[in-house]
Order: structure tokens, then sequence, then C-alpha cells
């Protein structure tokens, strides 16, 4: 009899567990949708999951993975702002180099002499560098990998060959331990500064670290807490590139990648019941809800888009150029192009 009770008890433990997670991932909520940006689907870039503007140029590279097909090659895109019927957008620019490709985020340096694109390669795992041609082709320069990135999710540069990477759970994504760090919220999230030569943890303990940018001063550096719902702010040494905690974003949300525009401000692509993205791997007609914040310097997030899934399904980014929002997804065959109010903007 006491056996049963304690088998009964554990039970109920663990349902209650279960329950709480599925409350706190918003899992039952009701979605209320939101439109401050009037936005209209670029169709033809297949799982647009990272966006990464390059200002100057009037320009946007895409990373691109149709992640429902076994074996499919991914590839980058450069959008023109300025031209959006453009044809060459639709076009991979890697030169089919790698050969074995699947992007996730990337990040665009420039310092007036070298211009590089940093992608994070699911299928090394890697961190993958080009040389950004003026015509938006890139050439691939070299592959960076080390025993301890198992699981990269994004990246932000820092030099010419410098950035940092969040490695989302140290078991790595595919492993059958990793969905339960995400609903446990286990901190095995951890950030990567590599040199070219040397890499360190810089950060640790994050809950499914993913998203990475910079301040546009570079003295700030931002990491989304995906399975914490927060965005984490460090001060950065730049002379060693050292983080020191700061402030913490609480959100409502599960943030994705995260951006900063020219003036300071964070877009995060989030995901508002995360729980249910895993379903969209097999089936095409399910759909995840999506949600774009924009965070201003004092930390309080403004809703600028969100909507139930039927209209776009589990956004992943949000990247500012002027008066433009362009918005991508995990698995979507298209991004969004949004005209932001002026109020937005």
């Amino acid at each position: 009899m006491r056996l049963w009770l304690f088998l009964f008890g554990l039970l109920a433990i663990f349902a209650g567990v279960v329950a709480f997670n599925l409350l706190s991932f918003n899992q039952f909520s009701s979605i209320d949708p939101v439109a401050l940006a009037r936005c209209e689907p670029v169709a033809g870039i297949t799982g647009p999951e990272d966006i990464e503007i390059d200002g100057p140029r009037g320009r946007a590279f895409i990373s691109s993975l149709d992640r429902r097909a076994e074996d499919a090659r991914g590839a980058i895109h450069v959008f023109d702002l300025e031209d959006p019927l453009s044809d060459a957008g639709w076009r991979d620019r890697t030169l089919g180099a790698p050969e074995d490709f699947k992007p996730l985020g990337l990040d665009f340096y420039d310092d007036g002499e070298a211009r590089r694109l940093f992608v994070v390669n699911e299928a090394g795992p890697s961190v993958e560098m080009f040389d950004v041609r003026e015509n938006g082709d890139l050439v691939h320069l070299e592959t960076f990998k080390e025993r301890r990135l198992t699981s990269p999710n994004n990246v932000v540069a820092v030099g010419p060959r410098s950035f940092y990477v969040t490695n989302d759970v140290r078991p790595g994504r595919k492993a059958r331990i990793a969905d339960l760090h995400f609903l446990m919220r286990v901190g095995s999230g951890e950030v990567f500064l590599v040199d070219g030569v040397v890499w360190r943890v810089v950060a640790d303990g994050l809950r499914f670290a993913n998203g990475i940018t910079l301040s546009p001063s570079g003295d700030k550096l931002y990491v989304a807490e995906t399975a914490g719902k927060a965005v984490r702010a460090y001060d950065r040494n730049p002379e060693n590139g050292a983080l020191t905690p700061a402030e913490k974003f609480s959100l409502k949300v599960s943030p994705d990648n995260i951006n900063v525009d020219a003036d300071g401000f964070i877009w995060v692509g989030a995901l508002p019941q995360p729980l249910s993205v895993p379903s969209l791997l097999k089936d095409e007609s399910a759909t995840a809800a999506s949600e774009v914040l924009r965070i201003d310097q004092n930390g309080k997030a403004t809703t600028i888009y969100r909507d139930d899934g039927e209209e776009y399904s589990a956004a992943t980014v949000a990247a500012r150029s002027k008066g433009k929002l362009l918005i991508g997804a995990l698995y979507e065959p298209k991004f969004l192009l949004c005209d932001l109010p002026k109020s937005s903007d």
C-alpha cells in the first residue's frame, strides 16, 4: 500500500511540474493580434531564420533552410531594400561552399577594410566565415570548430576573425535530454568568445542561450535566454572581451534572435508559445504564434507585431532598417516586409 501511495505521489508531482511548465510557457493562453506595422509577405525564401541588416548599402542578409526537406542545403540571400523586386535576392550567394551547410544565426562585420559574414552552421557544428564582395556574393574563407561547441545558435562579430557565439544547451539540441533542459529551464547555455584561435567561455548558466548582439557602441552585449523568457545584458570590456552581468529584461514570451538598430533599440523575434514549435517539423498544417518586441534603453518592451500563427508562424527574428522592418521565421516559405509607423521608427 505504501509503495502505491509513494508512486501516486511521484506521479502527482510530475503532473504538477508538467502543468506548471505548460502554463508558464503560455501554452493555453489566447493570442490577441497586434499589428503596429503594416506587413506584406515576400515569398520565395524558405525558412528565413535570421536576418542581418547592412544599413549603408541598403540590404539584408537572410539565412535560409528548408528544414522539412531531408538533406537540404541551406543558403544565404541578399535582399535589396531599395529594390525589393530585384531577382538577385532569390539566389544563394554562398557559391556552394561549404557543401554541408545548414545556417542559423548570422552577423555582418564591416570595419571599413574587411567585410565579413559570420554564419552558424548547424551541420558542423561550426561557425563559417565569408568574405563579402561588393555585389553581395560570399566567398568562404574559414570554418571555426571546437569540441565544446555542441549546439551553436547565433553569432556576433567583434573583429575580422573574432566573434561571440551562443551554445544554447551544452548536450546539444539533438540530444534526448535537450528537451528536458528546455522544459525544466536548466542553465546549460553559454557564450564563447573566439579570438580566431582561442575559445573561452565568457558567460554561462543561461537557460537556452539563443540570439546575441552588440550595442552600437560595442560596450554592451545582449543574449536572448529563450527558456528563461528574458534578454540578458552584459557590460563588455572592449580590450579583452570579458563580460560582466548587468541588466535582465524579463519578458512574457520566449525570445529567439535579437538585433540592435542604430538608435540602440533591441528588436526581438519571439515565440509566445514555444512548446508548439516542435510540431511544425512534421506537420505543415501546424502553426505556432509569433511576436515581435522592441525594447528601449530603459528595458521597456513594446509589442509591435503579434499573430496566432495563421498569418505568420513561429517568427524568429526582426530586423529594422530605417522605416522598414523585416520579420523571419523557422519554417515559413516567406518573410514579412513591414512599414513602421513614425512612432515606432
